[in-house]
């Protein structure tokens, strides 16, 4: 699946449409191919590469590397503006290779407090059978991150935008902190997409995303991401093929179909998340509400400079508490309540019970989570009807 490289332009919007792929000249069809070979011919090339060492790129067996993986793989580095991608089979299989590749240089790991549930679910047995420290931070706070890197390198992970509590850490401030110690940091931009926010272009060492949420778009696929320097992703790309956890070229084909129409999803769900949020504010039944529009102050601040838009994800918690959570679920006709988020409908959940589930008291306040908390994730329905739909489940 031979092509032209497409052009790098500044637009973000056009790198959603034509990034990293072009079709061929003469009579080259305009959608990516899917390429299903499990194997490949070899040729002097893929000997030649296989001696160098660089097996992931010989192009041998799918295990390793496919012409359709390659091709959004480049799509999501041109819109990361990164120098390489690394696609996997759910965002997980991308955490674990980045722990496995990078951890192994530092002496320990440190993640922010207020965290996606699912990361400490696979990173406190992971550390622990790895033999590798794993510490907590504030991420809004420097000096808590100093204090626990103690001048000493770690492999850092935050998240651009918490889930589900939607704190925003000042990513510049955090990698100066990080890099004169020795670190890495990982970021996970999975609640943000590259059209809310970039980290590599803030600071970041490596970007990760479970590509699922915003970049599928479609609620129909498991992947996930890295992207960052060559030499980063290189010893990530490896564990990949070392474990397995390559993506199956069909799912590839259906994230970069969602990858062409990213920007008009995420625009049209963010201007949507800020009018519901500044709604669900007013409401009598609704104690609180996180979301980026809202933020005052220094919190503002930060946000605004780290922030393209405020982005389609919202928390707000309802008087009465979880019992009370429940029932608005349960009233809801067109909000669908399920668990993940990022998809064209929009999604509702209750953390506590599904992405923190297990979480202790303690560890669910550091989360940002308390009593009645609701994770609304945005589609692109119309404003109007989504309100409607809340504002009925939300009567007494």
């Amino acid at each position: 699946m031979e092509s032209h490289a497409a052009p790098d332009p500044s637009s973000l919007a056009t790198r959603c449409v034509h990034g990293g792929w072009r079709p061929t000249e003469g009579g080259g069809g305009s959608a990516l191919p899917i390429d299903r070979s499990s194997t490949f011919r070899l040729d002097d090339r893929a000997y030649r590469l296989r001696e160098e060492g660089q097996i992931e790129r010989s192009r041998v067996y799918a295990r390793e590397s496919g012409p359709t993986i390659e091709a959004v793989e480049g799509h999501l580095a041109c819109l990361e503006g990164a120098q390489e991608a690394v696609l996997f089979a759910s965002g997980m299989a991308g955490l674990h290779a980045a722990v496995l590749g990078l951890g192994g240089d530092h002496s320990r790991i440190l993640v922010a407090n207020a965290l996606f549930g699912g990361t400490r679910a696979l990173l406190d047995p992971l550390c622990e059978r790895l033999n590798l420290p794993l510490g907590e931070f504030d991420p809004s706070d420097p000096e808590s991150l100093r204090s626990a890197l103690d001048g000493r390198p770690a492999l850092v992970l935050i998240e651009s935008l918490s889930n589900p509590s939607l704190v925003v850490p000042d990513i510049p401030v955090l990698s100066e902190i990080i890099h004169a110690a020795g670190g890495d940091l990982l970021v996970d931009a999975t609640f943000a997409s590259p059209l809310v926010q970039r980290p590599l272009e803030l600071g970041a060492d490596l970007v990760w995303h479970s590509a699922t949420k915003f970049l599928g778009g479609h609620s129909d696929l498991l992947a996930g991401v890295l992207a960052g320097p060559a030499e980063r992703i290189a010893p990530c790309r490896r564990w990949r093929t070392r474990g397995g956890a390559s993506l199956d070229p069909g799912a590839a084909w259906l994230l970069w179909r969602g990858l062409r129409t990213l920007h008009l999803r995420v625009r049209e769900a963010s201007a949507t998340a800020t009018k519901l949020a500044g709604r669900l504010a007013q409401h009598q039944a609704v104690s609180t509400v996180r979301h980026p529009s809202l933020f005052v102050g220094p919190e503002r601040e930060v946000a605004d400079r780290m922030l393209r838009m405020p982005g389609a994800m919202l928390t707000f918690a309802v008087q009465g508490g979880d019992a009370r959570a429940r029932q608005v679920c349960a009233k809801l006709r067109l909000i669908v309540e399920a668990a993940s988020l990022g998809g064209v409908e929009t999604l509702i959940s209750p953390p506590a019970r599904m992405s923190h589930a297990g979480f202790s008291p303690q560890q669910l306040a550091a989360a940002g989570i308390g009593d009645g908390c609701l994770r609304l994730s945005v589609g692109i329905e119309d404003e109007a009807d989504l309100w409607d739909d809340l504002a009925r489940a939300l009567e007494a």
